[in-house]
This record gives C-alpha cells, sequence and structure tokens, in this order.
C-alpha cells in the first residue's frame, strides 16, 4: 500500500513539474516574441502551482502583453489561471503617469538607488512616462522607449491635460553648450543651470531675454542670443551629414562618461544620442540598438563606399560558434576619418598615414549603418513625429 502511495505521490509529483516547465516555457517564449528587449518593455512574469489553480502574479508595461500571455497558456491548460498580473503605470501614481525632466540634466539609473549604476539621462524639458515608484524613485521611459530610475528631483510628476497643455505651449530650446536660467531680467541671480537641447516653456519674448517657465512651475530668464524659439529651431534643421558633424567636431575633448547622454558627458552611443538630437533628432540609447536601424552599407579597404554621417559599429562580428556583438559606435566625417567618444570625444582616422591612426578600432568594425538617406526612418526619427511629443500620445 505504501508503495502504491509512493508511486501515486511521485507520479503527481512528476506532473507538476512537468506542467511547470511548460508554464515557464510559455512564459519565456512570449517575452521573447512581445518584449525581447528589457531596456524598452517590461515584462516581468512569475507563476505558482497551488492545487489545480496556476497563480499568476508580476507586472508589465502593456496590456497586450498579459492578454498574449493569458491567451497562450488557456490554450494549454485546463487548469484555472488566477491573474495577478499588474499592467503599468501603477494604481498608486494615481493620474500623473507623465513627467517633464527637471533639471538640466536628470540622471537615470538601472536600479532605484544613487549607487546603481548610471544608464543613461535626459536632459530638462524631456517628456516621460512613469510607470511606478519605490521609496522616492521612479521607474521612467524617455522619448527613445529606455526605461530607468530617477529620484523626485528629477523630474516634475504632470497628469494628461497638463502634457497637452506643455506640447501645444510655445517653447525654446536653449542652444549654446552651457549657460544659466536667471532669476531675474538683469541676469543677477542664477535659478539653474541650462545646457545644449533644454527645452523650455515660453512666458515672453524681449530683445534681451525669453522669459521662461521649467516643468516645477518656477519661472526664470534666458539670454536670447543663447536660445531659439522651439518651432524656429525645428524649422531651420537640414537633417543633413554636415550640421551633425559639425557639432560633433564641436564637442572635441569634451569627456567620457558611462551612461551620459548629455554635453556635461557622454558614451559613445551618447554621443551619437546628443549630435543627433541637436539636429532634431531621436536615436535609440545603446549602440546595438543603433545598429539595427539605417541601410547597411558595404566595406572595403579603401571605405569607397562610406558617406559623411554614416554611423560605423565596433565589436566581435559573429561566426556559428557565437553571435555578434556591438560595443561601440563612430560617426564617419569621411577621408577615413571618424569622431567617437573613448575617454573623451576623439577624432581618429583609418589611414596608417594618418597621426590619429586608430589600429584597433579599424579591426574592430563590425557594420556601417546608413540613416540620413533614408526618408522613412529619417521621418520616424524626427523630434516632432516622435510620440512623447505629440498630444494623441497624452489623451
Amino acid at each position: 500500500m505504501k508503495t502504491l502511495l509512493y508511486i501515486f505521490i511521485s507520479i503527481f509529483i512528476i506532473g507538476i513539474s512537468a506542467m511547470g516547465q511548460n508554464v515557464q516555457q510559455i512564459i519565456d517564449d512570449t517575452k521573447k516574441i512581445l518584449a525581447p528587449d528589457k531596456r524598452t518593455a517590461i515584462f516581468n512574469v512569475k507563476f505558482e502551482q497551488e492545487k489545480d489553480e496556476l497563480i499568476l502574479s508580476g507586472e508589465v508595461s502593456d496590456a497586450s502583453f498579459k492578454n498574449e500571455l493569458l491567451n497562450s497558456l488557456k490554450k494549454h491548460f485546463k487548469t484555472k489561471i488566477i491573474d495577478k498580473i499588474e499592467i503599468l503605470p501603477s494604481n498608486k501614481l494615481g493620474n500623473k503617469i507623465y513627467g517633464l525632466v527637471n533639471l538640466s540634466v536628470c540622471n537615470i539609473r538601472s536600479n532605484p538607488d544613487h549607487a546603481a549604476e548610471l544608464s543613461t539621462q535626459a536632459i530638462l524639458g524631456t517628456p516621460v512616462k512613469v510607470y511606478k515608484e519605490q521609496d522616492g524613485w521612479y521607474l521612467i521611459q524617455t522619448p527613445d522607449e529606455y526605461l530607468g530610475w530617477v529620484d523626485d528631483d528629477g523630474i516634475s510628476l504632470k497628469f494628461s491635460d497638463e502634457m497637452i497643455n506643455w506640447v501645444r505651449s510655445n517653447k525654446i530650446i536653449y542652444t549654446n553648450f552651457f549657460g544659466f536660467v536667471y532669476s531675474d531680467s538683469n541676469f543677477t541671480e542664477v535659478l539653474s543651470d541650462a545646457i545644449a537641447g533644454n527645452i523650455f516653456e515660453l512666458l515672453r519674448t524681449t530683445e534681451k531675454f525669453f522669459e521662461v517657465r521649467l516643468p516645477d512651475g518656477r519661472a526664470g530668464f534666458v539670454k536670447s542670443e543663447e536660445a531659439m524659439d522651439y518651432l524656429k529651431w525645428i524649422n531651420s534643421l537640414s537633417f543633413e551629414a554636415e550640421s551633425i558633424t559639425l557639432f560633433g567636431r564641436k564637442m572635441l575633448g569634451f569627456p567620457y562618461l558611462w551612461g551620459g547622454t548629455s554635453i556635461k558627458g557622454v558614451d559613445c552611443s551618447g554621443f551619437m544620442k546628443v549630435i543627433h538630437f541637436m539636429n532634431g533628432l531621436i536615436l535609440p540609447r545603446d549602440a546595438n540598438q543603433q545598429a539595427l536601424i539605417g541601410d547597411e552599407i558595404l566595406l572595403d579597404s579603401e571605405f569607397s563606399q562610406l558617406k559623411a554621417g554614416d554611423l560605423i559599429f565596433f565589436g566581435r562580428k559573429g561566426n556559428e560558434v557565437r553571435p555578434e556583438r556591438i560595443t561601440h559606435v563612430g560617426i564617419y566625417l569621411g577621408n577615413k576619418k571618424f569622431l567617437h567618444s573613448s575617454g573623451r570625444v576623439r577624432l581618429d582616422s583609418f589611414d596608417k598615414e594618418d597621426p590619429n591612426y586608430n589600429e584597433y578600432r579599424l579591426n574592430t568594425i563590425v557594420r556601417i549603418k546608413r540613416i540620413l538617406d533614408n526618408r522613412k526612418l529619417l521621418d520616424s526619427l524626427k523630434i516632432l513625429n516622435n510620440k512623447f511629443y505629440q498630444e494623441d500620445f497624452y489623451k
């Protein structure tokens, strides 16, 4: 009798274990298809088995993620499914599920802790989506869809109607590399620092200054020669390689900063983001994400197929044993010269006769991508076409 009972229990346990493996496989497969990049989508789901019930918990950033998972599980199992998966944004946030970056440069970290890795940055006036709060930190998503944690000083939370009003409002963009917002029109007291790309709501214009409002409601003054009307700036952009590489050259010597995507410090892909943003384009955050867009350009020993503005990706080529790995990116200038951020923003060359010859980078080129000749792609990257800068996103 004991033997039969043991066999029955063993079969039962094996059945539960097999089912658990199948459930986990379905969760993993769904995540791989719908949310393969944890940097841009949230899909954290786990499960428990209790008697004849399957209990799902966790969180996702899109309702379709949960619906697809539930439908897939129901097709495979007759077990009762208890759904405890939260669709973010969290209900605890109320209706303030958006925000505007409130500092000249806002540091965004991989975890809700000042000691956590700096994964990216966002600059003042950047609109963000807010997913949840934890101990004074907010999990946000930036217009390049990158996810990360910012402390409560970094953003000003907004209702949807406030964001719509912001989209509709007159604005200016700061075009100097560095400067200040002053608390008075005589420029005697500093209210905040300002850097290239900061966007402010415009209250008033004079020959001497722009009177502006920061996202948290503070009013200040920006010198008129250091900024431009936002729409005039947008309409002045050419989206051409010459203007992008010229801005890059002006950053020569600027310091490298892991996670940096601002004038105050840039990593390699952050440098690409800054020089393209200041020419009206929003690139994906990381080098291996940037390498997924654009048209592939063939590489020969003379670089004859390359044009100024092409992005050069470095790392390790893939083969049958190991996958491709992109670890670095630069922008081509022509004549075998390129700009990149490595230690600092620098000008290097693939020409052995050039004093700036960089043999290591030459030997680690993985691919070349061109984005500036692809009109459809270019339109999708323009700031005004990004959903975070459009009214409908907040309705």
